[in-house]
């Protein structure tokens, strides 16, 4: 076939990381559920930001989650009404929202985390540490290239 570009899906960085992602969230949500945590693994993926730096702004949990800010205020809404997250204006700009973990989102975050390990530690299974590197280090360029 003349002018037809060949397309090796096995070999297509996108549609690996695609379905390696899609298989994680997939058995992450069954796992959660599971073990009684309500919340999804977008949600965890919002809320790990800020288990390790509590206090971001709504903004920048946006940016770092890779979310339209439409999307990040819809999530975070469902998470405040949770219990989960607190939202505060900032003391530098009231028009920004700080985002804080609770009491009981800091609890939900360690027995969620616990979980997830075991995900990415099975994930991760013979596959060497400077292999594990090469492909951080492939996936943060690719993700940098698309940025630009």
């Amino acid at each position: 076939m003349e002018g037809l570009i060949e397309y090796a899906i096995d070999k297509s960085l996108g549609h690996l990381a695609t379905r390696f992602s899609r298989v994680l969230l997939r058995q992450i949500d069954a796992a959660f559920a599971q073990n009684g945590l309500p919340i999804t693994a977008q949600q965890y993926s919002f809320l790990i930001q800020l288990w390790n730096r509590n206090g971001l702004p709504q903004g920048v949990l946006a940016e770092k989650t890779a979310r339209d800010k439409t999307t990040m205020a819809r999530l975070a809404a469902g998470l405040e009404s949770a219990g989960l997250i607190v939202r505060l204006p900032s003391p530098a700009d009231s028009r920004e929202r700080l985002v804080f973990l609770t009491d009981q989102g800091k609890e939900l975050m360690d027995r969620a985390t616990m979980l997830t390990r075991g995900f990415v530690a099975k994930a991760q299974e013979g596959i060497n540490d400077e292999h594990l590197e090469i492909c951080r280090d492939v996936l943060r360029q690719a993700f940098l290239n698309l940025q630009k």
